[in-house]
């Protein structure tokens, strides 16, 4: 059963195959084909992502207001057509590396080359980039050894001795607070495992971590269009591998995990109506839901990891003024429809030192947030949990 409108079918050694967005539009290319198993060396400099945020307060179209994407062509012509085709989908500038250089394009998205064992495939990437509007934002103070990131791609299936392959197989000292927050185990059953809806998935990390637990299913809700696609492309290649690789833990992902591109507060009211009109989408509500808001502002000088740095430059979370009362009250409304829906319990992570979304002193009496039943907290988060 296919979880996401992004898939493989292959049959032979050289194949076609196509990639269904949920939009419509195919993407066509020749370039799977199998070899004789190897891995990419890890140190590459085309960073496997890994890390997760969530949801800002604009529209799904309005990123394109803010920011300036272009498409960047790659020197392999047979990438040439996915290039093509996703610049047209998103109404984004062809270029070259050169002119995505030299112009005021905040971001790039690249086609990288990718390989697991005998898959050989592709990963479609993003890139920020410098521009002169963010150096003259910064003031006229230079810093030195400035170098440009390099594109980042999601990767559901990360290598078992990264860190984040460690997380996800359960290798971590001490344990995963995120599991100990979220307790699918405590809602597994004759169905299999907990459903969990993870409704701010950003690059999906943390409903990766969920779908190793014991868990039935994990749905990912992303509203962010150029985040979405990311997300899709990452679902084709775990797909890949769960075809024509013998990995167990691979088709188990493939299997648990749900892509919904859709704006969380809406997703949340059309699955509550369809529970409550008894028909469609869903057999059941969610056993969890979980909320991974993107973090206010740093009040520190330490940098943030690259990956959170693409998510802050993307949602424009980096500025203080963008994290305000309106995009606050949008995050309790998401809380609000995450109670509704759950089951079970609502987790909340949150910044360690930062206040409860749920706080009745914040909002009018007749339409309340409760505060959380209780907190875990770590060094740095916290996770605010609800039950119901």
């Amino acid at each position: 059963m296919m979880r996401v409108q992004s898939f493989v079918h292959s049959t032979a050694a050289f194949v076609h195959f196509n990639l269904h967005c949920r939009t419509g539009v195919s993407f066509r290319t020749e370039m799977i084909h199998f070899r004789h198993p190897s891995r990419r060396n890890c140190s590459s400099p085309l960073t496997m992502l890994s890390t997760s945020a969530a949801e800002d307060d604009r529209t799904a179209g309005s990123i394109f207001m803010d920011k300036k994407f272009c498409m960047s062509l790659s020197e392999n012509i047979a990438y040439r057509s996915i290039e093509s085709e996703i610049a047209s989908q998103y109404s984004i500038a062809l270029v070259s590396k050169s002119e995505a250089s030299l112009s005021s394009y905040t971001h790039c998205i690249h086609i990288l080359p990718y390989e697991y064992h005998s898959v050989q495939s592709y990963a479609i990437g993003i890139q920020p980039l410098e521009t002169a509007a963010s150096n003259k934002r910064r003031g006229s103070r230079k810093k030195k050894n400035v170098t440009q990131m390099q594109p980042i791609f999601i990767d559901f299936f990360p290598p078992l001795n990264s860190n984040l392959g460690k997380r996800v197989s359960g290798q971590r000292q001490g344990g995963e607070m995120l599991l100990k927050a979220v307790a699918p185990a405590k809602y597994a059953d004759e169905k299999g495992g907990a459903i969990i809806y993870d409704l701010t998935a950003g690059f999906g990390q943390d409903s990766m971590i969920l779908a190793a637990g014991k868990t039935a299913q994990v749905h990912m809700v992303e509203r962010d269009p150029i985040v979405s696609l990311l997300l899709k492309d990452a679902m084709r290649r775990l797909h890949l591998i769960s075809e024509h690789v013998e990995e167990d833990r691979c088709d188990s992902l493939y299997q648990k995990l749900v892509l919904h591109e859709d704006d969380a507060v809406d997703f949340c009211k059309k699955k509550l109506n369809e529970l409550n009109d008894g028909c469609g989408g869903i057999a059941e509500a969610p056993d969890v839901c979980y909320l991974d808001p993107m973090f206010p502002p740093r009040t520190k000088s330490a940098a943030v990891k690259k990956n959170m740095q693409i998510l802050h430059g993307l949602f424009q979370t980096n500025e203080g003024s963008k994290y305000d009362e309106g995009r606050r009250y949008q995050e309790q409304e998401l809380l609000k429809q995450a109670l509704k829906l759950a089951k079970s319990r609502v987790v909340v992570k949150r910044p360690v030192n930062a206040t409860p979304l749920g706080t009745s002193s914040e909002i009018s009496i007749d339409n309340k947030v409760p505060l959380p039943s209780f907190e875990l907290i770590g060094s740095i988060n916290r996770f605010d949990v609800y039950i119901l």
